[in-house]
């Protein structure tokens, strides 16, 4: 168990230096390839951090519930609009990427992502993940 577990506190770069590792390992990075993939692969998540922010501020019901419906529908329209923009950052920088390395490379590194995230989703309190409100 590591101490960012035992602490049950998230620590950003221990995060950050263990999915590098991960996706190095599943993508098959060789130094030189991980050098040029991981600053584009930031740089492209920095950018879509503050409109996820946005996303789920919008998503949060209010404890009032005093919205009206044009309310509700402008939050979706938000919504919708910034995960519009998320895709076209992620195009971006997935071209970015797959003219810096291999795109079969950058498609095992985009799996190795999630799998890192679906791996720690279990590992950080499957006891307050008891909704179903996000199966696919």
């Amino acid at each position: 168990m590591t101490a960012q577990q035992e602490k049950g506190k998230f620590n950003p770069e221990e995060f950050r230096a263990k999915l590098e590792e991960f996706i190095i390992q599943k993508a098959e990075f060789n130094t030189e390839e991980a050098q040029v993939f991981f600053p584009i692969f930031h740089k492209m998540k920095e950018e879509q951090r503050g409109l996820q922010k946005e996303i789920f501020a919008l998503k949060r019901i209010p404890k009032d519930a005093s919205l009206s419906e044009k309310d509700y529908a402008n939050k979706i329209q938000r919504i919708c609009e910034l995960n519009t923009k998320m895709s076209q950052i992620q195009e971006t920088y997935y071209k970015k990427m797959y003219k810096a390395v291999p795109a079969q490379k950058v498609y095992r590194a985009m799996i190795a992502e999630d799998i890192y995230h679906r791996m720690m989703l279990r590992q950080f309190g499957p006891q307050k993940r008891n909704h179903n409100h996000h199966k696919k």
